[in-house]
């Protein structure tokens, strides 16, 4: 048994409207959308240069960071280090949020090799070399044994049956 719903006889997935109604309602999402990012774009310029303060104060190491993964994209790929800069000037306000939140995630990476204790940390001189034994081995194989060949193996003669007798006969009995 079918249940049918009754929707005012429009189906579930048409648009309220028709095209007329999609195109207003994207027109309005674009512009919504312009709206929450210029003003995002306001409240970020305002605390732009509060957040490259607190970047510098929680990983300095950051902005050295930037600039030699930009000079080094402008080694291999010029033009795309000429409109990443571009950008970065352009939307400046975003761009500082992108390094306050490198530097809380360059924190956070610290901490967690610190919790760890990563390999990454320093060496002293008594770890550089670590104590082996050395093992004699001999290989399997020879190189005489891989140049010597070996006789195939001799095939049984298979006994051939007379003109009068099926070969197949034996095989359902």
């Amino acid at each position: 048994m079918m249940y049918q719903f009754n929707t005012g006889g429009r189906s579930l997935n048409q648009f309220p409207g028709g095209g007329l109604g999609c195109l207003l309602f994207t027109v309005l999402l674009f512009v919504g959308g312009y709206y929450l990012l210029q003003g995002l774009y306001d409240l970020l310029l305002w605390a732009a240069p509060a957040l490259l303060v607190l970047a510098l104060i929680i990983d300095w190491r950051v902005f050295p960071d930037t600039i030699k993964s930009w000079l080094r994209s402008l080694e291999t790929n010029p033009l795309s280090a000429l409109i990443s800069l571009a950008l970065a000037v352009l939307v400046f306000p975003f761009f500082s949020l992108y390094i306050f939140l490198k530097a809380i995630g360059y924190r956070k990476m610290e901490q967690f090799r610190r919790q760890f204790g990563e390999a990454g940390a320093p060496r002293t001189k008594e770890e550089d070399f670590v104590e082996f034994e050395e093992l004699e081995s001999t290989p399997k194989h020879t190189h005489s044994e891989e140049t010597e060949l070996k006789p195939p193996p001799a095939k049984p003669e298979i006994q051939r049956p007379g003109k009068d007798q099926n070969p197949y006969d034996t095989f359902f009995n």
